[in-house]
């Protein structure tokens, strides 16, 4: 299990989510993702951490740093 916290594009904010599954993970594998700080439906890329769609992480601040946890 792991943690994602990425920059919701809607309201600039940080958000976290838990992602269930195993390290054997495909670089185009993206998960549906209800956002907490806007309640919208987002892509995450389960390999990078980055919003489908938002390919220049320089201009979100932190579209996704992966915290590995438990």
């Amino acid at each position: 299990m792991a943690i994602l916290i990425f920059t919701c594009p809607a309201t600039r904010m940080n958000v976290q989510h838990w992602l269930e599954g195993g390290r054997d993970i495909q670089e185009n594998q993206y998960e549906s993702v209800i956002c907490k700080a806007c309640a919208r439906l987002h892509f995450i890329n389960r390999k990078t951490g980055k919003l489908l769609g938002y390919p220049d992480s320089r201009e979100r601040d932190v579209l996704g740093s992966l915290v590995k946890g438990h």
